[in-house]
């Protein structure tokens, strides 16, 4: 049906297009710094990370971040800085329920292979 406002016609059809597609990779936009190595941690693994850390070395405050490995889900980082320190990851295990520290250090420094590729979450 054309009754003159073809180019209209187009116009919405192309804008709804580009909406959709917008839609559609706004996730890939909000990929955490992880990349393929980790994930953010859910609210209830985040909580029990920040427990144990706080039960470990101090304040939770400090944490600017929390990951789980894609590759271990009983493997996390939980990225912390301090204004003395600087950036720190924190590894943890996960033994049932429970999360246990494992090691710290820099990003990228501490641990096995798995786990220096975790801490890269940290940046």
């Amino acid at each position: 049906m054309n009754d003159g406002h073809g180019s209209l016609d187009r116009w919405w059809l192309a804008a709804i297009s580009a909406s959709v597609v917008a839609l559609w990779c706004a996730p890939l936009a909000l990929a955490s710094p992880a990349g393929a190595n980790a994930r953010p941690a859910s609210h209830s693994e985040r909580h029990a990370i920040t427990v144990a850390f706080a039960r470990e070395d101090g304040s939770p405050s400090e944490i600017r971040g929390v990951f789980v490995s894609h590759a271990n889900a009983s493997l996390a980082v939980a990225c912390a800085k301090t204004p003395e320190a600087g950036t720190f990851a924190y590894i943890f295990t996960r033994s049932g329920r429970r999360w246990r520290y494992a090691t710290s250090g820099r990003p990228g420094r501490a641990g096995t292979s798995t786990e220096r590729k975790l801490e890269r979450a940290c940046g």
